[in-house]
């Protein structure tokens, strides 16, 4: 198995809550960044007290939802969903999959850039997990909501593990050794299960988180090839559900950033191949659909384009439109993938005819349905933080090619997960650089 080569770090960034040196946090990693003080920040120990356990549990949720929008973005510009259009060649490498490279933006960036990948995910997930370790031990006493918080904090946990698997080859955690795709989906699997578990103790009220938690583990069964317990989850979510992380005009580190980096600030653009994407009929899809903007482009040659289903006329309803971390229609395509043959025929076509899109007619052998499932994940769930582990999983081609001339100059790679960065490398002495995986498609098995 190919592995990284010993290269220097060479960031600028790093982001807890808010921008912290690279020099200040050169001794840790990413998993223990609460411990870091930087001004404005609340104090960890604040958190020590039971009398601040939902205060705990909100500063979960809102630092997940800052890094899933991150995640978003750096993980449509990896793929073939985003093109980056501006001059800061620290951003051409993810978007030209550069083979090998660890010392990349994704592994530094805060939460508020279009880039920011590990380090923001990493701390929602490590501040989920204390925040589940400070419930477990504190009394019914003490927390008298302690229920329904446990429940929602193995929620993000859960999310904050999946998005890591989907992102990167590996991870670490809590100074630990390197982790897998296939482990980080078992630690969400657990996290899930006892969100599932706790929100039903809750009893009423928590019945979005519970449902939210089943999809989840729906998820990441289908990603463990669990298809009968994937089947189990998703077929007991309802028309019309979605969760979401909920974004806010008012606090510019909760912009919704499709938005924010596409029709406000020209940043980055839809790929050229998937402004139109089309079924085998030929048809547009409406589920991708994209809009020309007249935002003036970072470069000042790119064309503008954003996501038809997160453009909106006023600054203010763009920067709050929501992004989905977990929807109906992807229970349906989990569904439709587990089950296979004419069953995933019956559930696309259902999914299609909802908005007046040609049925599929074709084969139903193995080959031909992953074919259908692939192409109507990608415009299903486009720029929803899934293509890029679909482009992996699923062993798609690329798009662009490998090899081929990338705009900025170079050409491009073909990294389909993200390497472990320097920064948890150089910082963890329990990772070992022999052992890092590259991320090049075709040199490690699918997980």
């Amino acid at each position: 198995m190919p592995k990284i080569r010993d290269v220097r770090v060479t960031v600028t960034r790093v982001s807890t809550a808010l921008l912290v040196t690279y020099l200040g946090m050169a001794c840790m990693s990413t998993s223990d960044l609460l411990t870091v003080q930087v001004p404005n920040s609340v104090d960890a120990g604040v958190f020590d007290d039971p009398s601040n356990a939902t205060l705990m549990v909100n500063s979960v949720i809102g630092d997940f939802e800052c890094a899933f929008g991150s995640l978003v973005m750096g993980e449509g510009i990896a793929t073939d969903e985003l093109h980056d259009a501006t001059l800061n060649n620290g951003n051409w490498n993810l978007d030209r999959r550069d083979n090998g490279f660890t010392s990349g933006f994704y592994g530094v960036n805060s939460c508020s850039t279009a880039t920011g990948v590990y380090t923001p995910m990493s701390t929602a997930r490590a501040e989920a997990d204390k925040a589940i370790a400070r419930l477990t031990a504190w009394s019914a006493t003490q927390v008298p909501n302690r229920v329904s918080l446990l429940a929602q904090a193995n929620l993000y946990a859960g999310f904050s593990y999946t998005a890591l698997g989907m992102a990167m080859c590996q991870a670490a955690f809590d100074l630990g050794p390197l982790v897998d795709q296939k482990g980080m989906f078992a630690l969400a699997e657990k996290r899930f299960s006892d969100a599932i578990t706790a929100a039903q103790s809750a009893g009423a009220g928590l019945t979005n988180v519970m449902n939210a938690a089943t999809l989840g583990r729906a998820r990441v069964r289908l990603f463990l090839h669990n298809t009968a317990g994937a089947i189990s989850d998703a077929q007991v979510i309802q028309p019309g559900f979605v969760f979401n992380a909920n974004m806010d005009a008012t606090n510019p580190r909760r912009f919704n950033s499709v938005f924010q980096f596409i029709s406000t600030a020209g940043n980055m653009t839809v790929e050229p191949t998937s402004r139109a994407l089309t079924t085998e009929n030929n048809e547009v899809d409406p589920r991708s659909a994209t809009v020309k903007l007249n935002t003036r482009p970072a470069d000042v040659v790119s064309v503008i384009y954003i996501p038809a289903k997160y453009n909106a006329a006023s600054l203010t309803a763009g920067e709050s439109i929501p992004l989905p971390i977990a929807r109906y229609a992807e229970a349906q395509l989990i569904l439709a993938e587990a089950q296979g043959g004419t069953s995933a025929v019956t559930i696309i076509n259902s999914m299609r005819a909802a908005v007046s899109l040609a049925p599929y007619t074709g084969a139903t052998d193995a080959a031909s349905i992953k074919t259908l499932i692939a192409g109507e994940r990608q415009r299903v769930l486009f720029l929803e933080g899934f293509r890029g582990f679909d482009i992996e999983r699923l062993t798609l081609p690329l798009v662009p090619a490998a090899g081929s001339p990338y705009q900025q100059g170079g050409v491009y790679g073909a990294t389909v997960c993200l390497p472990v960065p320097d920064i948890e490398r150089f910082s963890n002495p329990n990772v070992v650089g022999a052992d890092i995986i590259d991320g090049v498609q075709g040199h490690f098995p699918p997980p």
